[in-house]
């Protein structure tokens, strides 16, 4: 079935060389898929896994980047983007330097290259400075090309039913493969961040110290991901305890992205993972917070799933009490992966941090089934390699407007 929706942002798939130095080329994606997507004109999607093998074998990639721009036109299409971004950063006498090329996906010719010439970076620092900078003129450059017509009409074709509806305000809900979830609309505001008053004598030293922060709008799963969810995307299921109304487990942060990235595909929206900042801004109840210890109140057995009443297993989602704004589960059940990578709090106030730019350890939140209640509170933090995964760990999704 083929599905289509009014969207005036161009989609741009980024794609990063791998260099040898992992947290590079994990910053260099970052912040280009930051930059594309800063000012909503841009819909960028991260793919680094399986693009590249998938070239390597089919066009003898080579370390030079050297593919043909068709090849990637043909990729783009079916990934369903309008533009390819292909960045590589060059190691050299323990420096490096950054290229990429832009190549449109419609006309299968490069837009724009960039090259950050004479610039060696030393520090990641550098890094992400020039990356931003990447971003911002490719950005330029692209809107140059685009037509003044006004509003575009996107076609997303998959081999099932995808249909979506999008609404200004209010939830929304999605069909994929026939499996329909719900994102819930949270109003962007100021809260502040951390061990706050209620968390009391079970606040942990990297809960410390609290901050204010102010977020922009976005949507949130209503539940953590299931796993019928996951069948509909992915075609498997990895969880221990498989029940399709349970959350899905056994999931790394490179799986949940993996999905997110796919899922964005089939819908042609941006799913992404929450930050540290939104997941804790929901969890807490946004504007409508209570300033409950826990996702929706002062009791963790009134809205989680947790040691002391799971029985040692997952259950199924939305089966305890709401948030205050509907959203179930963000305490218990299953830890949730995060966006960020894990750092310690500052007191500076800040505006939709996306986390350190530097690190390892990604994120997860919210504590589990085999969790005692002061690990299932709204300002608890935990972290671990992207590429763990445990019976214990899930994730929910985000829908940027």
């Amino acid at each position: 079935m083929t599905n289509s929706t009014n969207n005036d942002a161009k989609k741009v798939a980024v794609y990063v060389t791998k260099t040898g130095n992992r947290d590079v080329d994990i910053i260099l994606g970052d912040q280009l898929v930051a930059g594309f997507s800063k000012s909503n004109k841009y819909l960028a999607i991260e793919r680094t896994n399986g693009f590249l093998s998938q070239l390597s074998k089919e066009q003898g990639y080579q370390a030079s980047g050297a593919v043909d721009d068709s090849d990637l036109a043909r990729l783009g299409k079916q990934f369903g983007v309008n533009y390819v971004c292909v960045a590589q950063t060059m190691p050299f006498a323990g420096t490096y330097f950054i290229s990429t090329r832009l190549v449109d996906v419609e006309k299968a010719e490069i837009v724009n290259t960039y090259d950050a010439e004479g610039k060696k970076l030393n520090t990641t620092k550098e890094v992400v400075a020039v990356s931003q900078e990447i971003a911002a003129n490719l950005s330029d450059q692209m809107m140059a090309t685009m037509s003044s017509s006004g509003n575009e009409t996107f076609t997303m074709s998959s081999s099932g039913n995808e249909t979506f509806t999008m609404s200004s305000s209010g939830n929304e809900t999605l069909t994929v493969n026939g499996v329909s979830f719900e994102m819930v609309y949270v109003e962007g505001g100021t809260f502040t961040m951390g061990a706050t008053s209620e968390q009391e004598s079970d606040a942990d030293r990297d809960e410390k110290p609290t901050h204010s922060v102010t977020l922009s709008d976005y949507y949130i799963g209503k539940f953590e991901v299931t796993q019928k969810l996951w069948e509909a995307v992915m075609g498997t299921n990895p969880s221990i305890w498989k029940a399709f109304d349970h959350p899905v487990e056994c999931v790394s942060w490179n799986d949940a992205m993996e999905f997110c990235v796919e899922l964005s595909r089939m819908t042609g929206r941006r799913f992404t993972l929450p930050t540290e900042a939104q997941w804790e801004y929901a969890a807490r109840g946004g504007k409508k917070s209570t300033n409950a210890k826990y996702s929706g109140s002062s009791s963790a057995a009134n809205v989680a799933w947790y040691v002391g009443n799971s029985g040692s297993k997952t259950h199924a989602v939305g089966t305890k009490s709401p948030n205050e704004l509907g959203i179930y589960d963000m305490s218990g059940n299953v830890w949730e992966w995060c966006l960020d990578r894990k750092g310690s709090y500052s007191s500076a106030s800040q505006t939709d941090p996306m986390g350190p730019s530097s690190g390892s350890n990604r994120v997860l939140r919210g504590g589990s089934w085999n969790n005692f209640a002061r690990g299932c509170r709204v300002s608890h933090r935990s972290n671990f390699a992207p590429g763990y995964s445990s019976f214990n760990s899930g994730f929910r999704l985000v829908l940027v407007p």
